[in-house]
């Protein structure tokens, strides 16, 4: 090992070995006595923005006018949806008036085949159900079961 070296790691040994002085008072550095001079920077406030109670007013306001808005909303889909129902509704007896001669219609054609299929058979009444009771009244199901008939 060369010389320099062992002096060095003999320094190291001896100073770590030792304890610091219990009465040594470091010396830090501290400002002058009287104060540090004023800044003229620290005089001069930037604006820290509005109020507490500025921003609860503006934003009271501003929720106000959204429901407000909001309400209006609402109040103008009603509206809409009246007016989209009672146009639906002045259109269902149109509606079931071309209903009604469809049915018509298919209830001939299918008395009129139902005639000719039938016809050798005796004292069969064309539109009458097989089913008739005279205590209870059920409505005719006319199933066109022939494609051809059926409208397109």
């Amino acid at each position: 090992m060369p010389e320099c070296l062992d002096q060095a790691h003999h320094i190291l040994e001896k100073t770590m070995s030792l304890r610091p002085d219990p009465f040594f008072k470091p010396v830090q550095d501290a400002g002058p006595a009287s104060g540090w001079a004023k800044s003229p920077y620290e005089l001069i406030k930037g604006n820290r923005g509005p109020k507490g109670w500025q921003l609860f007013l503006g934003t009271s306001v501003v929720i106000f006018w959204g429901f407000s808005r909001l309400g209006a909303g609402n109040k103008k889909r009603t509206e809409q949806k009246l007016w989209e129902r009672q146009e639906k509704y002045t259109l269902v007896s149109l509606l079931q008036n071309e209903a009604d001669r469809e049915y018509l219609m298919r209830e001939q054609k299918l008395h009129a085949q139902e005639a000719k299929i039938m016809s050798e058979v005796p004292g069969w009444e064309v539109g009458k159900s097989p089913y008739y009771s005279l205590t209870r009244w059920t409505p005719s199901h006319i199933m066109d079961s022939n494609k051809s008939n059926q409208k397109k």
